[in-house]
């Protein structure tokens, strides 16, 4: 009886806490490390893509806003028949045709200063009774200066365009951080969680089997009434329990496998001989004062980010709804002549100068529009600082609690090694009672299940504490590519 109940618990007693491979699984392809399995769900990640694009979207608005400096040509032509009745045609012409071309340049300036350099003619015939000579010929090349006074020079509007458009940028960056560092936390949880169903069926299955050596060993011995009635229900009540925990074992890890193919994004089901390994090369997390770690959260400096592009969005809305102060000023070199070669000849002696400066302004009589906007603005920023206090009083207890689970976890390890060694010396004294008639067969079966508990223990211990480090590590603002390079 000593020998077969020994070889019975060979299987469990030298089982690894964390084999590599489950028992009755032979495969020759690969095992898909943690490593390779964040990787490809970064590459295959719809939200880690969206992110990307939203950055890319972000990045554009201040080229945008550089944009608007690049020159612009400008031309148009017309042709005018007049043939309208004239109260005086000895005066006015009993009819007028006029050919207008321009051709020209404008350029604006991050000060908004609109300046343009325009070459127009007009050729007009009219055979009025006093015109000196018919046809004639208009020229003039101008410079025009149109700038807006109060809202540019009051706080420079375009600075603060270009400060939100750089927030905007550093708020989209942090988000594709959130959107990886979340991607690398649900691939590892879904590997982890694999890997200890994997090892818990590999537990379960050595159970099962040795349940049914142990019934098939006590019928036969039953025949000839070497064994007890009791002691044959007993082996068939732990082979019923045991083919229980295995039938909930393989559901957890056909779960866990449908699970893991969905963070990956695999086209069909996961294959049967799907193996995976502990992660050995996790890196320990560092000690990071928790002031440290709330600048480095993506979540922290994306709120923060959030907070002060909307800071400069009130700035610009404030200046954008100043009243609009402009300055005009011009200065055309005029030619006049009967072809456009004279005229363009009388143009080049700058003889016939035309200088114009002047004033315009636009001022709303009630300013409703605008206090709205400005007030619409500054809630927005009083929403924002609110997301922001509490979106870093969330990270502070996310990083404490993140701290107390690996410390839990660590323990709780600790605690499940030191469990599996008293289980396996209380089933090697209880067997040594067995030997000298002090025990019976139920209670050696009920050690035996209490050594492959303690053995799931600690292999759910030791997960959890793989998981909790990973954790710890995206709490402090690491980054995930340092973790999985």
């Amino acid at each position: 009886m000593t020998a077969l109940l020994r070889a019975i618990l060979c299987f469990s007693l030298w089982l690894p806490a964390l084999a590599q491979v489950p028992a009755g699984v032979q495969s020759s392809s690969p095992a898909l490390t943690l490593a390779g399995a964040v990787r490809e769900a970064l590459d295959r990640s719809a939200e880690v893509e969206a992110s990307a694009r939203e950055l890319d979207l972000a990045s554009l608005e201040e080229p945008l806003i550089l944009s608007n400096l690049d020159p612009q040509f400008l031309s148009s032509y017309a042709i005018t028949d007049d043939r309208a009745p004239r109260a005086l045609p000895a005066f006015q012409g009993p009819y007028s045709d006029s050919q207008r071309w321009d051709a020209g340049f404008m350029q604006n300036t991050l000060l908004g200063t609109e300046a343009r350099l325009r070459f127009a003619n007009e050729k007009l015939r009219n055979p009025a009774l006093f015109r000196a000579f018919d046809p004639s010929v208009d020229s003039r090349l101008s410079i025009e200066i149109n700038q807006p006074l109060l809202r540019y020079f009051w706080g420079r509007p375009d600075v603060a365009r270009r400060r939100r458009a750089g927030s905007s940028v550093q708020q989209a960056r942090a988000r594709l951080r959130l959107a990886r560092e979340s991607t690398v936390i649900k691939a590892c949880a879904a590997y982890l969680e694999y890997y200890f169903a994997t090892e818990l069926v590999s537990i379960k299955e050595g159970g099962a089997r040795d349940a049914k050596a142990l019934v098939a060993k006590y019928e036969d011995k039953k025949r000839y009434g070497l064994v007890e009635e009791s002691d044959l229900l007993q082996a068939r009540s732990s082979l019923e329990i045991q083919q229980t925990e295995l039938l909930l074992a393989r559901s957890q890890l056909e779960r866990g496998a449908n699970a893991l193919w969905a963070v990956l994004l695999r086209d069909g089901s996961p294959p049967a001989d799907l193996r995976t390994q502990f992660p050995e090369e996790l890196p320990e997390p560092g000690q990071v004062a928790e002031s440290e770690a709330l600048a480095r959260r993506a979540d922290v400096e994306a709120a923060r980010a959030r907070r002060e592009a909307l800071e400069w969005n009130l700035r610009v809305e404030r200046l954008d709804t100043l009243p609009d102060l402009r300055l005009s000023l011009s200065y055309s070199a005029v030619g006049l002549g009967s072809v456009y070669d004279a005229a363009w000849r009388d143009m080049g002696t700058f003889n016939h100068p035309v200088r114009t400066a002047g004033l315009a302004v636009a001022v709303p009589l009630t300013f409703r529009k605008e206090r709205l906007v400005r007030r619409q603005a500054a809630l927005q920023l009083e929403r924002a600082r609110a997301d922001e206090r509490e979106t870093a009083a969330q990270a502070a207890q996310d990083i404490r609690n993140a701290k107390e689970t690996l410390q839990l976890a660590r323990r709780r390890t600790t605690s499940a090694k030191r469990l599996v060694e008293l289980e396996r010396r209380k089933f090697e004294a209880e067997e040594a009672n067995f030997r000298r008639g002090r025990s019976s067969t139920d209670l050696l079966l009920r050690f035996q299940q209490d050594i492959r508990r303690a053995q799931t223990e600690l292999l759910r211990a030791q997960t959890d504490e793989a998981l909790a480090r990973l954790d710890l590590a995206r709490a402090q603002g690491d980054r995930m590519e340092a973790v999985f390079p």
